[in-house]
């Protein structure tokens, strides 16, 4: 845990009674009292501690040293100030900042007054810090949406939203272009499952042949289902339900999609019917002749009679 100072002096009157310096002075005893090392020390000089609709309107954003020191201090950390006044002024000034020190779990000892306490819960404040959370999620949620609606609009016309590009192709600026050391192995993965039918075989015939994914990693049945349902790779653009032409180049003929996709979704037996299956093939006597079974029956008939006769 470390402590840093921070000093404020934000008008001349102030400059006057309230100086730098003598901030200085009171802090510098209280810590020598309290035998407490400085990690660093902050200030700000004529900026006001309000926040209000007047020519100091937003100077809290204004406050470079108390900005750097927010950025500076880490969880547990204390800060120490001459009073809670260097800090704030302003009760939404005090609301901002005082918000902003407790997500980042930090202390503030004030030598004016001991036994402040950030963390104490006060009515008012306890209302203005929830409406301030409900502002910051109305605002986390307009930029969502905001940037929502820029990914649609970026794929109407037909180019890739954002984010990674599948194997295969890569980012060249502001375009996607195939990738000429990642495409040969979606090509033979197509291929492959072609011929082989079978998501399990076509992995290991790619790891067989030093086919890895982006990641280094071998090819999982679900990768390859991806890679295989995924119609970028036949030049369509798809941002949630919206389905355009894009502008990059296709790396798979639509013919060859169309028939590995045939094959993916085509039916297939449940676990059950195989089983039964299985169990029916293995168990089943063949049927017997119609002379089989008259000759069965009259050995049977003989074998009582001579029974009798013994008898």
């Amino acid at each position: 845990m470390a402590y840093w100072v921070y000093m404020r002096v934000s008008t001349r009157t102030q400059a006057e009674k309230n100086s730098t310096e003598n901030q200085r002075e009171g802090i510098n005893k209280y810590v020598a009292d309290h035998n407490i090392t400085v990690a660093g020390e902050f200030s700000d000089e004529g900026v006001s501690g309000a926040i209000d609709r007047t020519a100091d309107d937003d100077a809290i954003y204004k406050r470079e040293g108390l900005i750097e020191l927010l950025g500076t201090a880490k969880e547990g950390d204390t800060i120490i100030v001459q009073s809670t006044s260097r800090l704030w002024r302003s009760d939404t000034a005090k609301v901002l900042i005082r918000r902003e020190l407790m997500k980042s779990k930090l202390n503030v000892i004030s030598v004016d007054n001991p036994d402040y306490d950030l963390y104490t819960k006060d009515p008012v404040e306890m209302l203005m810090n929830g409406i301030m959370e409900m502002l910051d999620e109305y605002e986390k949620m307009t930029i969502a949406i905001k940037l929502a609606r820029g990914r649609v609009a970026r794929a109407r016309t037909g180019n890739k939203p954002c984010g990674t590009c599948p194997i295969g192709y890569k980012w060249v600026g502001n375009e996607v272009k195939i990738d000429a050391e990642t495409a040969p192995t979606v090509c033979e993965i197509f291929r492959l499952y072609i011929e082989t039918k079978s998501l399990r075989r076509t992995g290991r015939e790619l790891t067989a042949r030093g086919h890895l994914s982006n990641q280094g990693n071998e090819f999982s049945d679900m990768s390859l289902k991806k890679i295989i349902q995924n119609d970028f790779y036949i030049g369509v653009v798809t941002h949630g339900t919206v389905k355009v032409e894009g502008h990059h180049k296709p790396l798979i003929e639509k013919e060859v999609w169309d028939e590995a996709n045939a094959i993916l979704h085509r039916p297939r037996a449940t676990k059950h019917h195989k089983q039964e299956m299985t169990a029916t093939t293995r168990y089943r006597k063949p049927r017997k002749t119609h002379e089989e079974l008259v000759a069965e029956i009259e050995a049977k008939a003989a074998a009582r009679r001579a029974a009798e006769q013994t008898a």
